[in-house]
Formats: structure tokens, C-alpha cells, sequence
């Protein structure tokens, strides 16, 4: 892995120097290390879209898409690119992802056979490994720690006695220490849950005494915060807290519905005597039973709404004037469904989900989902190296700990957790920024790492599709991650002969170096390091830079 990369460095590297002497004399000239980044409140006109937006002629970081478009790919088509999203139920049918979802042209609808005799039936948009064949899907899944312990009870039989196998002793250990984290964690939960609700109702009313209205759009909430955070102080905190829950998109309902979750998760996925994998009926230890399912990739979309929000800043359509626009309208988004609401994925669903997005043509699979322990991490470590094999490149998020994935992996990894040293060439980690150029350009949600995250890219404020309310403001790096792969997609899209892994070279070593001290996440107000430390890169993705090293990498394969 180390000779090949500095291999494809080497010849990055020249590439570089050749395109920016071949480039000097044109109007397209590489972004290197900018000096200057918007530091004030984003503005009014480009809060919807300030994640495509350029460093050089914008000031904000964002990934220069629209300037990308403009000088660049202009009116050029590209090829169709299929990119898998792993993810929760997708709204297939919301206004501005309907015409960018993958269709199984080798499948006739809802005829009950296999027709492209892939093992799976009716698949005509994707599938669901957390379904049966009655159409029943499960919303909830266990935690890994409960996985592990009721996996060694059954071994067993008695938690005293584990036959001298110290490896298993060690790992039942740590399940139960985590499991105590993890109900500690719901437990907080529960309070703050019902802590949201009335803190929302009391805003809702306080507002309507002064201006007899309970019902805002963002674009309202934040204009009427612009018009009173100095003539009516007393209003700012009540404005305030409104604006934060309408931005992402929750009501009364939507709050009082994730209350219900947090209700529902402590009887099933913290539950010891619940059974996962009751519904869908597959032996969850075997990796050979793998035609277990359905085809319904949207059933509980109002429920699981994650894969709805990834899939608007990926593949949302471009030309509808409708809500926002995703990177490319040759996008086509393949719905897998492998994680249940809240997490907690099974490592055979998410092996399984990777390998039959490969066999199904996708060229780049997102996975905006992850967690800090894993019971079959080799499944995932086979899966990825399936992809590699069949040149797909995986673009996963790095998670929204505020910690260090260097010292606490954050699963699915691709290196040997012993040595650090990759196992493929296919995979790319992606942490968090803002909109801001001071200290707090880092998302101080965002876990970091300089040998295990690959490149940073936008994941805040962020607007992108939403199965209840249509349209919300998201954060996290669960964002962060469709936006690498949106941008995988355009190269791949018009430069269609160059491998996964050339496309993470060019990825990588396209991204837009940031000179700045930032806060490092989790730690002390004040611990400031290098942005350049905190990842492999020491970049934020660019999709500008990308086509124009792509463009010359090309030339020199010829």
C-alpha cells in the first residue's frame, strides 16, 4: 500500500506541476492555499448553497461546485455514474430525489421472480437487508455491546466460565462496559427529549403574544431575529430557540416523534431479551446466508429519515428549480438499506450491503454511518476489499464524537487497527468544517485523526431534502460525506477510464489547503492545532481543483 501510494504521489505530483505551468497561461488555475475565509454570519443570499460555493471568489470554503460548472464543465454531459447510498428508508419519491433514483432495468416490477437472477426478487430500486419476504422490516436494532453478550451467553451458557478463551473473556468485558455507557447515554436522552418539548412549546407561545403567529419558515424565524435581537432583547432568547429546531426541521410533532424513539429504543435495541433479527429471520452469524430481505427501500421513510437528508446533498435534481441541487443530474442513487434509526448496524448487513452494491454497478457507495465498536469487523474488511477489487471507490463519514479516530477507531475502518497501515486503496474518510475562517473552522462535532481521516469537507448548516417537512438545515458529518462522494461522482462522471483509486489520489491531493489554527474538537475552549494536523490531507475537498487535475491526469495516461 505505502509503494503504491507514494507511486501515484510521485506521479500526482508531476501531474501538479504540469498542470499549473500548462495553466498559468489559461483561465483555470489551480485554488492552493487561500489567505482569506469569510469570518462573519453567512449570508442571507447563498445560505442554501454556501457548501458549493469558492474561497477565491466567495470567501467561503465551500467546495467551488458552481465555479466548477461555470469554467469548467459547462455543458458538458458526462456519463451516468450509480452511487449506493448504505443507509436508512430513502423518500424515493420526494420532488427532488424521484428522477435521480436507480432503476433495475433487468428487473420487472413486482412480478415476484428474480429476473436478473441476482438473488434478489423484485429489487427494481435497491433493497432492504432489514426486511423479510413478507415485506416486514425492523425500525430498531440491537446495540453492539447487547450483540456480543447475548452472542457469549449462547456460546457459554454462563458468563463465569469461558473456557480458558481469553479473547472472548476481554471482548465480554468491554461489551459490558459499554452497554452501562450506552444506557447512561439514553438515559440523558429521555431527560433532554422531553426538555426539547417544552422548551419549543414555550417559545411557540411566547412568540405568539407578541406577534400572533405559532407557524414560521426559516426564512421568517431568521428575518424576525435580524429585526429584534436589538429592538426587543427579551425576544432574541425565544427567537433563538425556535430558529434552531425550524432549521432542522422539527416541529411539536417531529419532537414529540423522536421522544417516542428514544421510548421505543430503551424497550428494544437497549433491551438484553430483545431480538434483532427475530423479524427478518437470517442467521446473523453467518455471512453465507445472504438472501434475506425485501425490496421496500421506503416503507418507514418518515421514521428513518437519515437516508433522505444524505441523499438530497448527493444526487437532489439540478434542473427542477425545485428546493436545492445535488452535484450531478448523471447521478443515480442505489438505496440499500442496512442501518436502522439510531445506528447501531449489523457488520453482515453492512458487508452484505457493500457487495451488492458492487454487483449491481455502482462505482461509488456512501456510507454517512458508523460506530466505536465492532463485533465482525473483518466481514467489512472483505467487502472493501470486494469493492477494490471491482474498482469502486467508498466514501464513509468519520463521525460526530468530537474525538480522535487515531486513538478510537470509528468503525468501518480500513487499516490494521495494530500496525495502522491500510489493507485498500478504495476507501476515504471524511470529517466535518464550517462556514467560518477562524478558529472554529473545524465542526466541533467532528471526529479528526491525522493518520485515519482523509480529508475534511463541508457539514454544517447545510440544506438538503427531508422526508417529513420537505426541505431542513442539517449538520454532522453524515453530510460531509455525500458531498466527497457527489464529487467522486463528477469526475468519475466525465472522466469515466480512471480507477477508484486514481479518483482518491485526485480527491485527496486536489483539496484546498487552510494556513489556520482551529479548535480541536472534544478538547478544552482554547486548544488550538494546526488545521493541516488533524488530517492526512490537511484539505477541505474541492470539486474545481478536481476536475482540472483529473483533466490532466488523462493527458498523461495517453
Amino acid at each position: 500500500m505505502n509503494n503504491s501510494f507514494n507511486k501515484y504521489s510521485f506521479l500526482l505530483f508531476s501531474v501538479l506541476l504540469f498542470s499549473i505551468n500548462a495553466l498559468g497561461q489559461q483561465k483555470n488555475q489551480l485554488i492552493k492555499q487561500p489567505k482569506v475565509i469569510f469570518k462573519n454570519a453567512l449570508p442571507v443570499e447563498v445560505r442554501d448553497c454556501w457548501h458549493n460555493l469558492d474561497i477565491e471568489k466567495d470567501t467561503l470554503a465551500g467546495t467551488s461546485l458552481i465555479r466548477a460548472y461555470k469554467e469548467i464543465i459547462k455543458n458538458k454531459k458526462g456519463k451516468e455514474v450509480i452511487v449506493a447510498v448504505i443507509d436508512t428508508d430513502i423518500d424515493i419519491n420526494h420532488e427532488d430525489l424521484k428522477s435521480a433514483i436507480w432503476v433495475n432495468k433487468r428487473e420487472i416490477p413486482n412480478n415476484g421472480i428474480d429476473d436478473d437472477k441476482n438473488g434478489y426478487v423484485d429489487d427494481v430500486n435497491g433493497w432492504n437487508f432489514l426486511g423479510n419476504k413478507n415485506g416486514e422490516s425492523i425500525s430498531y436494532a440491537n446495540t453492539e455491546p447487547i450483540r456480543i453478550i447475548n452472542r457469549m451467553k449462547k456460546k457459554y451458557n454462563s458468563f463465569n466460565n469461558f473456557n480458558g478463551n481469553k479473547k472472548d473473556s476481554l471482548l465480554n468485558i468491554k461489551a459490558k462496559r459499554l452497554y452501562k455507557e450506552d444506557s447512561l447515554q439514553l438515559e440523558t436522552q429521555k431527560k433532554y427529549s422531553s426538555l426539547y418539548i417544552d422548551e419549543y412549546k414555550r417559545s411557540v407561545k411566547k412568540l405568539e403574544l407578541f406577534f400572533g403567529k405559532r407557524n414560521y419558515s426559516f426564512p421568517e424565524i431568521d428575518s424576525l431575529y435580524h429585526k429584534n435581537k436589538k429592538g426587543n432583547p427579551e425576544l432574541v432568547e425565544n427567537i433563538l430557540i425556535l430558529r434552531k429546531y425550524i432549521r432542522l426541521g422539527m416541529n411539536e410533532a417531529t419532537l414529540k416523534k423522536d421522544s417516542l424513539k428514544v421510548i421505543k429504543k430503551q424497550i428494544t435495541s437497549f433491551n438484553l431479551n430483545y431480538n434483532d433479527r427475530h423479524i427478518i429471520g437470517d442467521n446473523d452469524l453467518d455471512l453465507s446466508d445472504r438472501f434475506y430481505g425485501n425490496n421496500d427501500v421506503f416503507k418507514n421513510v418518515k421514521l428513518t429519515y437519515h437516508g433522505t437528508i444524505v441523499s438530497g446533498i448527493l444526487g437532489a435534481n439540478r434542473a427542477n428549480k425545485k428546493g436545492i441541487q445535488g452535484f450531478s443530474d448523471n447521478i443515480k442513487i442505489m438505496p440499500i438499506l442496512a442501518i436502522p434509526t439510531g445506528g447501531y448496524e449489523n457488520d453482515k448487513d453492512v458487508a452484505l450491503a457493500i457487495k451488492y452494491a458492487v454487483d449491481n454497478g455502482a462505482r461509488i457507495i456512501n456510507m454517512s454511518f458508523g460506530k466505536t465498536f465492532s463485533a465482525n469487523p473483518e466481514w467489512v474488511k472483505e467487502a472493501l476489499e470486494y469493492a477494490e477489487k471491482h474498482d469502486v471507490l467508498v466514501i464513509a463519514a468519520a463521525g460526530n464524537d468530537s474525538s480522535n479516530s487515531d486513538l478510537k477507531p470509528f468503525y468501518p475502518i480500513d487499516y490494521n487497527e495494530k500496525t495502522m497501515a491500510d489493507y485498500c486503496d478504495n476507501f476515504i474518510k471524511v470529517g466535518g468544517i464550517t462556514y467560518t475562517g477562524d478558529s472554529d473552522f473545524l465542526a466541533s462535532f467532528t471526529n479528526y485523526g491525522k493518520k485515519t481521516v482523509d480529508v475534511f469537507a463541508p457539514a454544517y448548516f447545510l440544506k438538503t431534502t427531508d422526508a417529513n417537512v420537505g426541505y431542513a438545515y442539517r449538520d454532522g458529518t453524515s453530510m460531509s460525506s455525500p458531498i466527497v462522494s457527489g464529487v467522486a461522482a463528477i469526475v468519475r462522471s466525465h472522466y469515466p477510464k480512471l480507477s477508484a483509486k486514481e479518483v482518491k489520489e485526485i480527491l485527496l491531493e486536489s483539496s484546498v489547503k487552510y494556513d489556520l489554527e482551529v479548535q480541536v474538537p472534544g478538547e478544552a475552549k482554547g486548544t488550538l492545532k494546526p488545521f493541516k494536523e488533524l488530517s492526512k490531507t490537511g484539505g477541505v475537498i474541492n470539486a474545481y481543483n478536481a476536475l482540472l487535475i483529473a483533466k490532466e491526469w488523462k493527458k498523461s495516461k495517453k
